[in-house]
Formats: C-alpha cells, sequence, structure tokens
C-alpha cells in the first residue's frame, strides 16, 4: 500500500513536522567547517600582484599599528581558513591577526577551516569578508578577478580593447589606477558607456596619463550621458586632441571658478561641451542647434540607456600601495 504524500497545509505551523517537511523539500547545503586552533606559522597568504597572483591584498601599517596596540587575545575573532586539497592553510580573512600574534610569540590562534574550497571561491569570500579596514578598490577589484566575476572580466576586456592596462601600482602611460571610477562607469553605463568613455579618451589623447585621471573619465562618461547622441564621437575626440590637454584642463578650471556645476568632474565634461559649441559656432550653427545647456545632476538626465544612480555610494576612497611580506618563517 503507497504512502500518502503529505501536504504542507495539513501539518501544524510552526511544528517540528512542518520544519522536516521543507527540509525534505528543499535541502539545505551548510558549509563544511572545523573549528580549531591553528598554528600561525604554517598559515599562507594569496596575494595579490605584485606580490603574487591571488587576491588577497598586501598588509596595512596602520591596521598592524592598531591591532599592536589594542591587542586582546579573548577579542580576537576566529580567522577563516581554506584548507586545500595538498593540506595547506591559506589565509582568506585575518591576515593582520596572524602577523601580530607571531609577533607577540603566539603560537596559535582559533579559526574555521573549510575544506574543499576552489581559489575562486576563496577571492568570493575574501571580498564578502572584506569590510574590515584597508582593504581598497584595486585589491577588491582583483579579488573580484579571481573569484571569475564577469562584470570584472568584462571591464579588462574593454579596457584592454580601447589599448590601456588596469594596473595601479604605477603613474604612467596608458596605465589606469583609477579602478573604483571604472567601476562607477560600468556599473551606470554598463559596456556601451565604458567603451564609448575610454574609446573617446584613446582618440584625443592616445593614453597620456593626464587624461586618465578620476575627473577626466568621469567628466567624458557625464558629457557620454548628456550628449552622446547629439554628437560624432571621433570628431568630438580629435577636436579635443588637437586643443590638447592643457586647453580642456584650463576651459575646466575656468568653469569651476565661475559656475556651479556640482562635482568638479563635471567641469571636464561641460568644458568638452563648451569647446565643440564653439567650434559650430565658427561654422555658422544656429543657436538652436548647439548643445543644450548642462545639467548639473545626472539624476535628472535621461539618456535611455537604463543608467542607474546611487547617491549612497562613495568612490573616493583611495588605492593603498603599502608593502607586505610575503610569508612568515618559523
Amino acid at each position: 500500500m503507497a504512502l500518502r504524500q503529505v501536504s504542507m497545509d495539513e501539518l501544524p505551523e510552526g511544528s517540528e513536522e512542518e520544519a522536516q517537511e521543507i527540509l525534505r523539500q528543499v535541502p539545505l547545503r551548510m558549509p563544511s567547517y572545523e573549528l580549531k586552533r591553528v598554528n600561525v606559522s604554517q598559515l599562507l597568504v594569496d596575494y595579490a600582484q605584485p606580490y603574487g597572483n591571488g587576491y588577497a591584498r598586501p598588509l596595512s601599517e596602520g591596521r598592524l599599528r592598531v591591532l599592536r596596540r589594542d591587542w586582546d587575545s579573548m577579542a580576537c575573532s576566529p580567522l577563516i581558513i581554506s584548507k586545500r586539497a595538498d593540506g595547506s592553510l591559506f589565509v582568506v580573512d585575518g591576515n593582520h591577526r596572524r602577523v601580530i600574534a607571531f609577533e607577540k610569540g603566539i603560537a596559535s590562534l582559533p579559526a574555521m577551516i573549510f575544506s574543499g574550497l576552489e581559489q575562486a571561491r576563496e577571492a568570493d569570500l575574501y571580498t564578502k569578508l572584506g569590510t574590515v579596514l584597508g582593504q581598497t578598490p584595486w585589491t577588491r577589484f582583483q579579488s573580484k578577478l579571481v573569484a571569475g566575476d564577469q562584470g570584472a572580466n568584462n571591464i579588462v576586456r574593454i579596457v584592454e580593447a580601447n589599448g590601456f592596462v588596469l594596473d595601479a601600482s604605477g603613474y604612467q602611460d596608458a596605465r589606469i589606477q583609477a579602478v573604483a571610477r571604472i567601476e562607477w562607469i560600468y556599473a551606470r553605463g554598463g559596456p556601451e558607456g565604458l567603451d564609448w568613455t575610454l574609446s573617446f579618451l584613446a582618440i584625443a589623447f592616445d593614453g597620456q596619463r593626464e587624461s586618465l585621471g578620476e575627473m577626466q573619465l568621469e567628466g567624458v562618461f557625464s558629457f557620454y550621458l548628456r550628449y552622446a547622441d547629439r554628437v560624432e564621437r571621433n570628431d568630438v575626440a580629435g577636436m579635443l586632441g588637437a586643443a590638447g590637454l592643457n586647453a580642456w584642463h584650463d576651459r575646466a578650471a575656468s568653469i569651476w571658478g565661475r559656475v556651479d556645476v556640482g562635482k568638479r568632474s563635471n567641469t571636464f565634461g561641460m568644458a568638452i561641451a563648451d569647446m565643440v559649441n564653439d567650434s559650430w559656432r565658427k561654422k555658422g550653427k544656429r543657436v538652436k542647434d548647439l548643445l543644450p545647456a548642462w545639467t548639473p545632476n545626472l539624476a535628472q538626465v535621461n539618456p535611455g540607456r537604463g543608467v542607474s544612480f546611487s547617491s549612497r555610494m562613495n568612490w573616493a576612497s583611495r588605492p593603498d600601495h603599502n608593502p607586505a611580506p610575503q610569508q612568515l618563517e618559523d
């Protein structure tokens, strides 16, 4: 005789029977970990470039100083450790605690040890756990790449297709350090907005480092949102390049001194618009055919590209280039 299938409606709400039936229908897969003490001298760190090819940021001397001053073993939360297939133990969260414990002669620390994690999953956890002091936009972006984040990989592809390199290690031609601003543009303008912005700068200035700062990138993107449908990108980029970087920067500085356009980066976008209108006036265009007045608030702009904005996000953090030792030795 076949057993009758029990309906959820037949079980008392909030009962153990209902909970068991929910688990049967939607089984939970809990991560496998063990909580134990680990020898700090045996722990490894999968550092990101330039110290390795992983995801972990360099140590912050400021964070280390705070931990040295305020260290309390009872207030030390467990490290998050990944035990890899070969038995090696990699720190996913708690590298600064590891270093200070080693300095103070503390042989072991409590840890949650996860088994069977791939490096990409470690990087993903590192990013999600990275709400502590010292993580930078660059190290978070590196972690996303290691974790296989599609958006981060799309950004790298677009940047490289336009002849640039994302690299926070030096201020050089064709090298973009402002990774947070690049992510900001991609999040709001998608692949099209980022590609338009970088292509414009590549045509105008051929990778000159002074054209690739945060304000210049955001200024060009803001111009794209307001006027891309009214201009030919290559023509405007060629005009700006012919005028030169100094002329662009001087025009932006002049706008900043006499007009309230909101954020400083708006002056770089408005400078492009002014230069386009100057050129068009010389060619005899009528006033009604010129680019319309600059709208300071992007939230008032409706470019028709599904661009979203958030007033809660702060992208003003700066990269931290503090060096770090690779691994501690016994």
